[in-house]
């Protein structure tokens, strides 16, 4: 349970966009160098980790949308075919 926690890509994101906004407000209410600037490339860093993995699982629900589809066509399909005979 934990691994699936910490592994997941939402997290990932979410802790992304805080850090990135944290961090991001930090650097420009006080522009001298610190450790809140590795933070804003950390939380960069983060967000784009998760996109790729966010848009992958998209995919693969699509995928599966248009296969659960095809699958109905093709009972309906053997369906007529089992009523005209």
């Amino acid at each position: 349970m934990l691994k699936k926690i910490t592994q997941s890509e939402y997290l990932n994101l979410i802790s992304g966009i805080i850090l990135l906004i944290t961090s991001g407000y930090e650097s420009f209410a006080e522009p001298s160098i610190g450790a809140h600037h590795g933070i804003l490339i950390f939380g960069i860093i983060q967000i784009l980790r998760a996109i790729p993995e966010i848009v992958h699982g998209l995919k693969e629900l699509e995928d599966a949308k248009e296969a659960k589809k095809l699958k109905q066509k093709i009972n309906n399909i053997r369906k007529n075919e089992k009523l005209e005979f």
